[in-house]
């Protein structure tokens, strides 16, 4: 009789294993996470002279069904110089014909900016030069998969 108990013990265990993998499945994979990152990055300074590498899943915390705060590393890989950004920035100054030209060169102004002061406080760097960063981010689940939603 001990051994059929354990039987059905062990037994009655598997459902409990599976629903565990099925809750850690549910999140977000990894090109959600890695789709996620370069939507946020496309709010830095930085994405105006450089892009996104090399993303990786560090942790998360699940904050309900549908929300996942998401701990990720990436790689900064600098594509272009501040000294190149700015005489972009200033070339299309000089062209701006009309004002949503002008409205464009002025959020690039700005960009530049942002992106000098960060490298006044985090150190200059040049083409090819890479950074690793660690960020938090949230993400949604919605009918087509996990989307990003901001910033913890």
């Amino acid at each position: 009789m001990g051994q059929l108990t354990r039987f059905l013990a062990v037994f009655m265990f598997f459902p409990l294993l599976a629903a565990c993998e099925d809750e850690q499945a549910s999140g977000p994979n990894a090109d959600e996470i890695t789709t996620a990152v370069i939507e946020r990055f496309r709010e830095d300074p930085y994405a105006k002279v450089g892009h996104v590498e090399n993303v990786t899943k560090t942790n998360s915390i699940s904050e309900g069904d549908d929300e996942v705060i998401v701990m990720v590393r990436y790689e900064l890989v600098f594509d272009r110089s501040i000294a190149d950004f700015a005489d972009d920035v200033s070339e299309r100054g000089k062209a701006a014909g009309n004002m949503d030209d002008v409205g464009n060169t002025v959020s690039d102004a700005i960009d530049l900016v942002k992106t000098k002061m960060l490298t006044m406080k985090e150190g200059e760097f040049k083409p090819g030069d890479r950074r690793t960063v660690e960020n938090e981010i949230r993400l949604l689940k919605s009918e087509k998969g996990w989307i990003y939603r901001g910033e913890r």
